[in-house]
């Protein structure tokens, strides 16, 4: 079980953006005065190795007990934040709320200057933490691990659910799924006005290509993303990277970015762990179909059985004249060509499976018209064409990626120069 413990806030860098997090956890900005808003109230505050009213001033203090020092780039304290569910209102006080948040710094903040605030402005109750980020008796840094977050999140969930508190609880906000996309602020951004990235292009074809049933191991997908999209791919140990194929700096050398900065999906672990995931799938459902098969025979059968009983019956009642002539007629019909109706049935529905298995695998298992997808199309395709449909130019493509953006992408058509050896500068002794 997994908590709702928020940890994606950015860190305070200076003493002024230390003290205005302070002051809002507290409810003392002047906007806040003027509006007139309650964040929250004196015993719902709490502090520990430090003075709430001069938080700030503690943590520059004691960095300088230890010598720190101080630039744009120093982290002075991180903000974080435990919310509960509003559907867990009824069964949750503040005071309730207080006593999870100090046990909470109590077991994850030991030694740190922390200092948190239950606030109950908004309909779901929460709360803000700061924590600085220097130990009071050793000097080292608040350091914070993937297994550290999922380790307070596995404790603030164990706490919710002894509470009954089950809608507060989620169990795929900080776990080590692969199914997680990184994604930068500048991507980010870049979505929210509409428009595309190239990491979301070196994504999507990778996803692709995953699911190709022609790759089956980490070397498939690598050679197939060269073949179909231009993806240069570099595997060293468990490191993975991609070169996009028309994507450069500002230098114009060709940018290539690490598989772990587009998400554990894309690693050497996460493709493996995609294709092993397929695999499974791929026979589970062969065995579900095996299975069928299985049950439409022995069903088969034992019609086939009933029928012959009812022949045998339909013609001992002909003799004694139970039935009427036309209706004997009607049921002759049925008897006579419901067998070869449905065998023509069954025959088509496995023909139409194997129709529709086909088309699935044998067209190259989809759309490769994704970073400048090659004409010649799959090996498996008679046609070469790749999914038997216009499939555009390597060059239309980028040009129709280049218009949908509003910032012109520098791009460079000719190839990448190879590493250059390099060589000792030799001066001529005899001059």
């Amino acid at each position: 079980m997994f908590g709702n413990v928020n940890v994606d806030y950015k860190p305070c860098k200076s003493q002024i953006q230390l003290d205005r997090a302070s002051r809002y956890m507290l409810g003392e900005l002047p906007e806040q005065q003027q509006a007139g808003v309650i964040k929250t109230a004196p015993h719902l505050c709490w502090e520990m190795n430090c003075d709430r009213n001069i938080y700030s001033c503690d943590i520059l203090t004691t960095r300088k007990l230890f010598g720190k020092r101080d630039n744009k780039r120093t982290n002075l304290a991180f903000k974080m934040s435990l919310s509960f569910s509003p559907d867990d209102n009824d069964k949750l006080t503040y005071e309730e709320v207080f006593n999870i948040a100090k046990e909470f710094a109590e077991k994850f903040f030991d030694g740190y200057q922390v200092m948190f605030a239950v606030h109950t402005d908004k309909p779901h109750k929460h709360v803000h933490f700061l924590v600085g980020n220097c130990h009071i008796e050793t000097g080292k840094a608040y350091r914070r691990s993937q297994k550290d977050l999922q380790t307070m999140c596995e404790f603030f969930g164990e706490q919710c659910m002894k509470r009954s508190l089950t809608n507060s609880v989620r169990r795929d906000y900080y776990n080590d799924s692969p199914e997680r996309d990184k994604e930068t602020f500048a991507e980010k951004q870049m979505k929210a006005k509409g428009k595309e990235t190239f990491k979301d292009e070196l994504r999507e074809v990778i996803r692709i290509e995953c699911a190709d049933p022609n790759n089956k191991t980490l070397e498939d997908v690598v050679a197939a993303l060269m073949k179909h999209y231009h993806v240069e791919c570099r595997v060293k140990g468990n490191t993975i990277s991609y070169r996009h194929p028309n994507y450069t700096d500002k230098s114009g050398k060709l940018v290539s970015v690490r598989g772990s900065k587009l998400g554990d999906k894309y690693t050497v672990k996460g493709i493996n762990y995609e294709l092993g995931k397929i695999l499974r799938g791929r026979e589970a459902d062969r065995a579900e179909t095996l299975t069928a098969r299985t049950v439409i025979t022995d069903v088969g059968a034992e019609t086939a059985g009933r029928k012959d009983i009812l022949l045998h019956t339909g013609e001992d009642e002909k003799r004694s004249g139970a039935y009427p002539q036309g209706v004997r007629a009607v049921t002759q019909g049925t008897e006579t060509g419901g067998t070869t109706n449905g065998n023509q049935e069954t025959d088509g529905t496995f023909a139409g499976t194997g129709r529709y298995r086909n088309e699935s695998s044998g067209n190259g298992g989809g759309d490769r018209s994704i970073l400048g997808g090659r004409s010649e199309g799959r090996e498996g395709s008679p046609s070469g064409d790749g999914n038997a449909k216009n499939v555009p130019t390597f060059e239309e493509l980028f040009d129709s990626y280049k218009q949908r953006n509003t910032k012109v992408v520098r791009t460079s058509d000719a190839e990448p120069e190879p590493a250059r050896a390099v060589r000792k500068k030799r001066q001529d002794r005899g001059r």
